[in-house]
């Protein structure tokens, strides 16, 4: 009898104890880890890249239902770097980015379509230049696991191709047509 009533006490606690339902998990962005870089085609000749060094975001994930997860994001347009100094100044002007009249650029998304054990779509509305455009990223997700620190973190590559006319960077000349964006993420979860 005895014995019994241990084991259901040990099932009560362990029911109890247990969430009836997980809820979709806030992330917090690790900008020491986390780049948001691109590469555009140097007039056919070779890769010229970038990156925007100043940035933020919230991210919330569900393991139980991925397609519950969400991203918004923002850059800091002036922050663009091509370890070029004239070159980042003309990409600011009025020529492409017009960050002094539109300092950031956004991203939020709409939806999350897992396509595999580790990849997903993630869909979302692009806003540069004061325009909006429909993207889509393809999403690695990377390694999900308690960090060296007693942190749980997880860690995600999207990848994107934008068509720069879509957000009227195509300056007149012998420019590309398109920039590869890749976002490498990491994020730990909010205790």
């Amino acid at each position: 009898m005895l014995r019994k009533l241990s084991i259901l006490l040990s099932f009560t606690a362990l029911v109890f104890a247990a969430p009836l339902h997980a809820e979709p998990q806030q992330f917090n962005i690790d900008k020491g880890h986390t780049f948001v870089t691109f590469k555009v085609s140097h007039i056919g000749f070779a890769w010229i890249p970038g990156a925007f060094t100043e940035f933020s975001g919230d991210l919330v994930y569900d393991p139980e239902n991925p397609a519950n997860s969400k991203v918004n994001f923002t850059v800091q347009v002036p922050s663009i770097d091509t370890w070029h100094a004239e070159r980042d100044k003309h990409l600011q002007s009025e020529d492409f980015f017009a960050a002094e009249e539109h300092p950031t650029a956004t991203f939020v998304s709409t939806a999350y379509e897992k396509t595999g054990e580790d990849t997903a779509i993630l869909r979302g509305d692009l806003t540069i230049k004061g325009i909006t455009k429909p993207v889509e990223f393809q999403v690695k997700e990377l390694a999900a696991r308690e960090d060296p620190w007693g942190n749980f973190r997880r860690g995600f590559e999207a990848t994107t191709e934008l068509n720069l006319a879509d957000f009227e960077l195509d300056y007149a000349g012998p420019i590309p047509e398109s920039a590869t964006v890749i976002v490498s993420l990491e994020a730990t979860r909010a205790k």
